[in-house]
């Protein structure tokens, strides 16, 4: 079964902007990605019905090839 993520982006001022919803894990990962390659904020994603989250994204943690940096 595949999960349905919710992606948000959060702002500096701590506030959070829903941004998709996101069918499958790598998916929603890779949607993160995209996003953050376009702003200076954070991109998290929630599976809501099982409570699981994914390690949030920013332009700081990803590579130019799409893939996390650790950081």
């Amino acid at each position: 079964m595949r999960h349905e993520f919710d992606v948000f982006e959060k702002f500096s001022d701590g506030s959070t902007l829903w941004r998709a919803c996101i069918a499958g894990r790598y998916e929603a990962h890779r949607k993160m990605q995209e996003l953050a390659e376009h702003s200076e904020n954070e991109f998290y994603a929630i599976d809501i019905q099982s409570i699981k989250n994914l390690p949030p994204i920013s332009r700081r943690n990803a590579a130019p090839d799409g893939r996390a940096v650790a950081g």
